[in-house]
């Protein structure tokens, strides 16, 4: 257990390093002490820090303050010596803004002392450096000629399209044209590529395939068709299915699969007869149900009217 100094030990310390203790009892090396300094400072410090170095906080102010404090004629000079114009009146520290005229351009712009120091120097001119070829990060412009980058697009595309680098440049992308009887190689244009990625991805409306012309996009039996190819009849007249309904009741004995009712029997699309009408024939895609039972079939998520409203309820 380590020794309490006394009061008088304390004060003999500090008054060889020329302080005057005014407290008049010492509690302990963590708690406050009032004192004078040489230069006639009244202050508080613990016993801990002053034997640690710690001395004067007011002396100290004037010795670092004003040496790490430049004035705006010292700024001003520094700044001049890189040949920019300083236009500030006051300088506060080095992280507050300074209006300066850079030499080049003898454009307006603000930095601070500390950013200038580093070699940071007009913003303006930084900016019309680094654009355009000046870019190391420059493609060719390719956003001005509506050009997609491979490196940026490729890859949202290839799992469903045809894509590869451009062999006159590999920073291009290229795609196959949707038209079976083409298949020609291009370039689309970042428009077109942007909507053939929402469309896959579900968000989007409108035409979204590749062609490369006008004339292969009007020849092509996909052109503008949602699910079908041109000419394809869909076959989903309701009257045409109470063959496939007797048969689904036939193989049901006639009987509610449900509930096990006999009364107002009907058969029941497992899907809209628009969603799949080439398989709608199949009295797999059926089963025989009553109305009450049919009803609480539609309130499940899936066969819901909203979930079949491109097809319909498909019950007869």
């Amino acid at each position: 257990m380590s020794k309490k100094l006394t009061y008088e030990f304390v004060k003999k310390y500090m008054e060889n390093f020329k302080y005057s203790l005014i407290s008049k009892e010492y509690k302990g090396a963590h708690k406050k002490l009032k004192y004078i300094c040489p230069n006639n400072h009244k202050g508080t410090i613990s016993y801990g820090n002053f034997q640690q170095g710690k001395r004067c906080s007011e002396c100290a102010k004037k010795i670092y303050g004003n040496y790490h404090k430049h004035s705006i004629e010292y700024v001003k000079k520094y700044i001049e010596d890189f040949g920019e114009k300083l236009l500030s009146k006051e300088y506060k520290n080095s992280y507050g803004k300074l209006e300066i005229k850079c030499k080049k351009k003898n454009h307006i712009y603000w930095i601070s002392y500390s950013n200038f120091r580093k070699g940071y120097r007009c913003s303006i001119c930084s900016a019309i450096n680094f654009s355009g070829k000046n870019n190391p990060a420059w493609k060719g412009g390719v956003k001005k000629k509506n050009i997609p980058l491979y490196n940026t697009y490729a890859y949202q595309l290839d799992w469903i399209e045809k894509v590869r680098r451009d062999p006159k440049n590999s920073n291009y992308l290229q795609i196959r044209c949707t038209n079976s009887n083409c298949k020609k190689w291009f370039i689309p244009t970042i428009q077109e590529v942007c909507h053939r990625r929402n469309s896959i991805n579900g968000t989007g409306n409108g035409e979204n395939r590749f062609y490369c012309s006008e004339k292969c996009k009007n020849n092509c039996s996909l052109y503008q068709q949602k699910k079908y190819p041109k000419g394809f009849k869909i076959y989903n007249n309701r009257s045409s299915q109470k063959e496939w309904a007797d048969l689904v009741k036939e193989r049901d004995n006639n009987i509610c699969q449900r509930c096990g009712c006999k009364e107002d029997i009907i058969a029941h699309h497992f899907e809209g007869l628009n969603v799949n009408p080439l398989m709608s024939a199949d009295i797999d895609m059926g089963v025989t149900l009553c109305k009450k039972c049919d009803k609480l079939a539609h309130s499940d998520i899936g066969c819901r009217p909203i979930d079949l409203q491109r097809g319909g309820l498909g019950c007869l």
